[in-house]
């Protein structure tokens, strides 16, 4: 991941000082990489101590291997900030290309950065042993929570997908407490109604995963089983959640990919008996019944 998608990932978190060094790096990044610590300290008129402090706070071992990553960075234009604004009004169409090319390679690649196998193994032995997935998720992330319905769904899985918290929740406290998990998307962590399903469900006893952006949010704080895309680099005002669903799709498909590759034969023979059945209906509408 970039030196910036790292502060903005945990900027939530950062002191006061911290977030001076941050501001400081992102505006002078030429000029950082060859600082030492003490003229950066000096330079953000902070300390040496908060400088080391800030770069393990945001992912680093310490300020050397922050600089190494910068001047990586640097010789992309990943830190280009006009690649991470919106459309303009009567942009040029290669403007827009590039922007919209540039943020879902960003996007992606933090998001694949990010990803622990640990992390990934646990929730996939978890779903393994599911045999009802409920999704739920309001805007945007309903789409997301879609798509996660239709895979697991070919795999043999009872899925319910549903951005309806009055039809989630009868879900929540009468469902099978041993054999249900409630998987919860939404980016920022903290959209009300989503927190509210998951205080149920922690209240009721029923397992809850979670998919959010990176950092400290309210939702995955509740969460058995956490999983977190990169920050999205989005302007003040975003006219859609583009980067967001292109981090959460990748990161959807590295678990069911996963699932399909450690429960290969049987995962093949439910998508083969799914696609059988769909392909019958098809001829069937074509033939008329």
């Amino acid at each position: 991941m970039t030196v910036r998608g790292n502060i903005e990932s945990v900027r939530g978190s950062l002191s006061d000082t911290e977030l001076q060094v941050a501001s400081y790096v992102l505006n002078h990044q030429g000029d950082v990489v060859n600082m030492n610590v003490h003229k950066l300290a000096k330079e953000s008129n902070t300390s040496a101590a908060t400088v080391s402090r800030f770069a393990r706070h945001i992912g680093f071992l310490n300020y050397s291997g922050l600089k190494v990553q910068l001047s990586a960075d640097l010789t992309t234009n990943s830190n280009d900030p006009n690649l991470y604004e919106e459309i303009h009004k009567d942009e040029d169409l290669y403007s827009i290309k590039e922007k919209l090319l540039h943020n879902a390679q960003e996007s992606i690649k933090e998001t694949v950065d990010l990803v622990k196998k640990e992390t990934i193994n646990e929730l996939v032995s978890h779903l393994r042993n599911s045999k009802q997935i409920i999704l739920f998720g309001v805007g945007a992330s309903f789409l997301v929570a879609e798509n996660i319905a239709q895979k697991w769904t070919r795999l043999g899985h009872l899925c319910v997908a549903n951005d309806d918290l009055n039809q989630v929740l009868p879900l929540i406290v009468n469902g099978d407490k041993n054999d249900s998990i409630l998987w919860l998307i939404s980016n920022s962590g903290e959209s009300p109604e989503v927190i509210l399903a998951a205080e149920h469900a922690k209240n009721s006893g029923m397992e809850v995963v979670t998919l959010t952006k990176l950092g400290s949010n309210s939702l995955s704080k509740m969460a058995d089983i956490s999983v977190q895309t990169s920050q999205p680099m989005e302007s003040s005002i975003r006219i859609a959640a583009t980067q967001s669903l292109h981090a959460q799709f990748m990161l959807v498909d590295i678990v069911y990919y996963s699932y399909v590759s450690r429960y290969f034969d049987v995962s093949k023979d439910r998508i083969s008996e799914s696609r059988k059945a769909v392909n019958e209906y098809k001829k069937s509408m074509r033939d008329g019944f």
